[in-house]
């Protein structure tokens, strides 16, 4: 059995650095031996937020993103108890909790003698019940009184002490016997060897602590195997009768500890000097072992350890291993550190990203029976090893929802229109699955997890003068508070939305009416929503109302957009004016559905469209324009079906090869017009198989059943393609008409900057070189090339592999406006501005701290308009010496 020695803390709970207020919940399920965790279901109530909780094979479980406050979490299952636990948990911290499931308790049997008293007891589910010598017998009760033979005898009472013993509830029979009660302490003997399988939620009880003069009493007891943090409670009574108390966290650790900072994210050709050290926290000397497996990946210089690592008691000692990085892709490390039966091992799976700039390119289309659809790709310039490449066919709408998301989740998400969009997929499938009649149940639980912490976060960014802005910061957006109403009212259909806020945002929106036929816009609103015309901003917010259901008493704002939709000729606002009277059966939406019909182009598209709500750009204006053409003409009457298809078809064939669309607000629009459209048609509803050819040879044959909902996906074509030219072909055997999606990434030496990007960005570091432990500063630079004004604009700022960038210093430029937000990633810091005026320069400043000695290169930096993401501006990524 492995013992743990003890180090004192000062608090309760371990604390962390965290970039948010929320708090986290760390924990480990045990249970009997003899039935494991097989059953065992957890969940966590914290006010308005319930989730279920995983639970890994180890019993472990890390619960993220929690309000503070007190929160509930519940065990249950069959064969246990169910178990109720309160945590407080507390901003930017870690809870640590250990939940000990137990068996049901045996029926209790019947009682009939009073119990006589107890002495004080120790906690219920650690003590050993021991009979006492037999008593005397107490003497006879005194005879009961007579009875009046008109009054009816009472019933015979019978009470008993309720006991817990080894996790079991007891019923105590105490008429000749008095249990004492005597706390089990368990005794071990070295050498420590065994696995782990001692973990007592209460490891020390004593009753009969006698403190000296001073008040001071020393106390011996032995841990658990639960390498966690306990709290120490002592209470007791002065000599004069004063009560008191205190309470100290300890932290029970292994005898033997490893401990290894390794990069979460690396590049292909950098090199690591990784310093592993062993700590010998017990009283003896030890002699240790150290096992080190880095994967394919990572190539291993030279071997520092030869033999046996000798650590005298209390001692520390670290070894470093020179790395190089090879392949990209993932490598799993695997540090094993044993001695004398004790052993810690430390698992991590490390990012390597090939050198180079990165390039994508993507092709899309819809596959039927007896038309081969090729697709032709020009990958010059690159590198060895760099290429990866996915086909993806759609045969549901289901299909479609999660791999939009997907493709989604990818980009920077750090904004309500961002973060609601990223969110809407999960509403989709959930609304999707409810209308099935076998729902696949891990999916809906898995989903329904997403959404909670969707939803958590989507509410933050609320104002606190109500209404909604980009990043909760007052006054709210008109547009963007009409946005987030749409999306509530579908949530709502499939999840408890707080009734009580949706109304005051509601209210808050009708507060803004111009009583014009229109909608005022604040002032400060120099963003993309904000900063889009007066006609667009009202056929928007007219347009997510009315989706809403929520134009009751809109009458002048509704003949607005008949007036619009008779005389305006821009196709993204004859969508919204002509959506707006078909949803809300206006006598005029017929005749704006036959006009909004009349602008449609051959290849099915509604181009020409002036602006959008997100003044997005290029091919991204289209999609949002034919998105919600095809959404109005989903809801006219029959004799649309060729302007459907084609619209849909277009959709289909300008998706990118992850499943989503230029930018969120484009991928939420095709999402809602393309589900419609599935559910319009079926023509999804038949069996059939799908063969696909890279460069003339079959890469694979997939067969699918009538009504699959799961994509159809290829992912291993890489050996299949080279630099330089490549072919790509799908075919189709069977009646059904599959869209599909064509995704290729790879590496070149130069980067793929847009002509017609309209930011420019550069970095550079302070020096090249630095100590470990020290500082270096990043520099970027961002500026506005044009002679206008430019909607939101992002920075995507590499990282060196080795440091860590400071979240209290991103914290400081978002207080001081040198940015508006900020979010990060394994490897990069994103920046964001609502807004940059004509010509207006940035330049931020980021402090790295230098932790993994090596030589290490960043990803690329890149700038570009959110909502025109095709037009990215790069720059060299920047590289950096970490060592003496």
């Amino acid at each position: 059995m492995k013992r743990l020695t003890l180090a004192a803390v000062l608090a309760t709970t371990a604390l962390t650095a965290r970039a948010d207020s929320s708090g986290t919940i760390d924990g480990t399920v045990v249970a009997p031996s003899t039935g494991g965790l097989a059953g065992v279901h957890l969940s966590i109530t914290c006010g308005s937020v319930h989730r279920s909780v995983a639970i890994d094979g180890g019993g472990h479980f890390t619960i993220t993103g929690l309000p503070e406050g007190s929160c509930t979490l519940v065990g249950s299952g069959s064969g246990f108890q169910t178990i109720n636990m309160s945590i407080a948990v507390s901003a930017s911290s870690i809870a640590t909790v250990l939940v000990s499931m137990a068996p049901p308790a045996p029926p209790m049997p019947p009682m009939a003698a009073e119990p006589s008293p107890m002495p004080a007891a120790a906690p219920r589910d650690l003590a050993e019940h021991h009979a006492a010598p037999r008593m005397p017998p107490p003497p006879p009760p005194p005879p009961p009184p007579k009875q009046d033979a008109k009054r009816p005898r009472p019933a015979m009472r019978a009470r008993a002490r309720l006991e817990m013993a080894g996790g079991e509830l007891v019923a105590q029979q105490v008429a000749e016997y008095a249990p004492v009660r005597v706390f089990p302490v368990p005794q071990y003997t070295r050498p420590y060897d065994g696995p782990r399988e001692d973990f007592r939620e209460t490891v020390y009880w004593n009753g009969g602590v006698e403190t000296n003069a001073a008040g001071d009493a020393d106390v011996t007891f032995v841990a658990s195997d639960a390498v966690t943090a306990f709290r120490a409670t002592a209470e007791g009574l002065s000599a004069t009768g004063a009560p008191g108390g205190g309470q100290l966290a300890i932290q029970s650790k292994l005898p033997l500890n490893l401990d290894a900072h390794l990069p979460v994210e690396v590049t292909a050709g950098d090199e690591i000097e990784l310093p592993i050290t062993l700590t010998n926290s017990s009283d003896v000397p030890i002699d240790a072992q150290l096992t080190a497996k880095f994967g394919t990946a990572f190539q291993l210089t030279s071997n520092p350890v030869t033999g046996p690592i000798h650590l005298a008691a209390g001692a520390k000692r670290s070894v470093t291993f020179p790395l190089r990085v090879g392949a990209s892709g993932t490598a799993d490390v695997e540090l094993v550190a044993s001695a004398n039966g004790l052993e810690d091992k430390l698992t991590k799976t490390v990012r390597v990203v090939p050198l180079g700039f990165p390039f994508e390119v993507s092709a899309a289309g819809t596959a039927k029976k007896d038309r081969v659809a090729r697709h032709d790709f020009e990958l010059g310039g690159a590198l060895p090893g760099s290429i990866r490449a996915t086909v993806t066919m759609y045969p549901s709408a289901l299909a479609t929802m999660t791999k939009g998301m997907d493709g989604m989740i990818r980009e920077p998400g750090g904004c309500f229109e961002q973060a609601s969009s990223a969110n809407y997929p999960n509403i989709m499938i959930l609304g999707y699955l409810g209308s099935t009649n076998n729902p696949d149940p891990t999916l809906v639980e898995k989903t329904q997890g997403v959404l909670d912490h969707g939803y958590q976060l989507l509410t933050g960014y609320e104002t606190p003068e109500k209404g909604y802005e980009w990043f909760g910061r007052t006054p709210g957006h008109e547009a963007l508070t009409a946005y987030g109403l749409m999306e509530f009212a579908d949530m709502a259909k499939v999840y408890d939305v707080d009734h009580k806020m949706v109304e005051r945002t509601a209210a808050w929106l009708m507060s803004r009416r111009d009583h014009a036929g229109g909608f005022l816009r604040s002032s400060e609103a120099l963003d993309s929503f904000g900063s889009a015309g007066a006609t667009t901003t009202n056929a928007y917010i007219m347009w997510a109302l009315a989706s809403a259901g929520r134009t009751a008493g809109l009458d002048q704002e509704l003949a607005a957009q008949s007036a619009l939709a008779r005389t305006t000729g821009d196709p993204y606002l004859l969508s919204l004016a002509t959506g707006t009277l078909l949803i809300t059966q206006s006598k005029d939406g017929p005749a704006a559905e036959r006009r909004l019909v009349a602008l449609q182009a051959k290849d099915g598209s509604f181009p020409g469209a002036k602006e959008s709500i997100t003044r997005s750009g290029g091919e991204s204006l289209v999609i949002e324009a034919t998105s919600l053409a095809l959404l109005a003409m989903l809801r006219a009457p029959d004799g649309l079906e060729q302007q459907i298809h084609l619209a849909a078809d277009y959709l289909d064939a300008h998706r990118t090869g992850n499943g989503d669309w230029s930018n969120t607000q484009a991928t939420i629009l095709g999402l809602k017009a393309l589900t419609g459209y599935a559910e319009h048609g079926r023509q999804m509803l038949a069996s059939g198989s799908a063969t696909l050819i890279v460069n003339g040879k079959p890469a694979g044959t997939i067969a699918f059943d009538k009504g699959r909902r799961e994509a159809l996906v290829w992912d291993d074509l890489a050996p299949l393609l080279a630099a330089g030219h490549n072919s790509v072909a799908v075919q189709l055997d069977g009646e059904a008409q599959l869209p599909y999606s064509i995704a290729i990434e790879y590496r070149a030496v130069r980067p793929q900057s847009s002509e017609h990007a309209q930011v420019a960005i550069t970095t550079e570091l302070a020096s090249a070189h630095v100590k470990p432990g020290e500082g270096v500063t990043l520099r970027a630079h961002v500026e506005n090339r044009t002679k206008a004004g430019i909607p939101m604009t992002l920075a995507r700022i590499g990282i060196p592999g080795g440091t860590v960038f400071q979240t209290w210093q991103l914290k400081e430029l978002r207080d001081k406006g040198v940015i508006d937000f900020y979010e990060t990633r394994p490897r990069e810091v994103i920046v964001y501005w609502r807004a940059m005026a004509p010509s207006a320069k940035h330049d931020v400043e980021l402090d790295l701290l230098a932790a993994v000695p090596g030589t290490y290169e960043a990803p690329a930096s890149s700038a570009y308009l959110y909502y025109t993401a095709e037009d990215k501006a790069w720059t060299r990524p920047v590289k950096l010496t970490i060592g003496p």
